[in-house]
């Protein structure tokens, strides 16, 4: 599409003066029709979710609906609206502040762009999976030859806790949707069963992330894109929670209290663990360190099956 700029009064401006925009995202009519990547979005995109229009709109595809749903059941699953994580931090201050909203939710999402937590880490970890060779011999080669050289593999290994628990409720999704794990997905899982076994290193979710992402096909310039506001629901609960507190208190030296949330809980989480027999259906849970005194966390053989080359 190309458009031409008006001056003030909506004359077109002069031949010498003009300047040519081209793109191919869409274009908004005002008062007629508003078309994105070619559909009319009044008629053609209302039955989209948010993550799904947005996805279709970093990468002009209509995505399977399925892969829509599991894409949207993720931004949910790791919303966590604790002001400790640093970029929720980041929010609660300019909410203790009295900072306008814009303002903090673009202060929080500049604090994600780091390479411990948050996009950069999710690049390399794109990266990684992406890297992995399919052929086993080659993949084992792949994987010797990162450990001589002392490598880190982003996507495996947490610092503060072993087990990520938005592994199951990503597992989970896929299952509810009736979709097997892809190849990478596959192969995302034989890497952390390899570095769990030689260094008691797990999987976490960023890897499944961008596993997923290669297999619903979202290349990685999109795969970043689509993915930058994934953590806005944490932002915005916590920047809500200090606009109501004092000013300035949570400078003051405000600390979240675990125990007190969870006991407002009113749904129980075991009701939320992903079975053997379900997660059989479709990818192994990372074995937690803990599985000894948990029975019901054991995966057992049968239940790595769907996973193991």
């Amino acid at each position: 599409m190309r458009w031409v700029l008006t001056d003030d009064r909506g004359d077109v401006a002069p031949v010498a003066a003009r300047l040519e925009l081209r793109a191919r995202a869409g274009i908004a009519l005002l008062g007629s029709q508003v078309v994105v990547h070619g559909l009319d979005l009044h008629y053609d995109c209302e039955d989209l979710g948010f993550v799904h229009y947005l996805l279709f709109c970093v990468t002009g595809r209509r995505a399977d609906p399925r892969h829509a749903r599991v894409l949207e059941r993720l931004w949910v699953s790791t919303g966590y609206p604790d002001a400790r994580i640093w970029c929720n931090r980041i929010a609660g201050y300019m909410g203790s502040a009295r900072v306008d909203p814009g303002l903090a939710m673009s202060a929080a999402v500049a604090a994600s762009n780091s390479v411990t937590y948050g996009f950069i880490a999710l690049r390399e970890a794109y990266r990684a999976q992406q890297a992995m060779p399919e052929p086993l011999p080659e993949r084992e080669r792949w994987f010797r030859q990162k450990m001589r050289e002392g490598a880190l593999i982003h996507g495996y290994g947490r610092p503060i806790h072993g087990h990520d628990e938005r592994i199951a409720a990503a597992l989970q999704s896929l299952l509810d949707a009736g979709l097997r794990a892809g190849p990478h997905l596959q192969r995302a899982f034989w890497l952390h069963r390899v570095l769990f076994d030689e260094k008691a290193i797990e999987m976490n979710i960023s890897a499944v992330w961008a596993a997923l992402a290669l297999d619903f096909g979202i290349a990685a310039s999109e795969y970043e894109q689509f993915m930058l506001l994934m953590f806005a629901p944490g932002y915005a609960a916590v920047y809500a929670d200090q606009r109501g507190r004092p000013p300035l208190s949570f400078l003051a030296g405000h600390q979240t209290h675990p125990q007190a949330s969870l006991a407002t809980a009113t749904r129980p989480l075991d009701g939320r663990e992903v079975t053997p027999a379900a997660v059989e259906r479709c990818c192994p849970v990372p074995p937690s360190r803990s599985a000894a005194s948990d029975p019901d966390r054991r995966v057992s053989a049968a239940a790595r099956s769907p996973c193991a080359e």
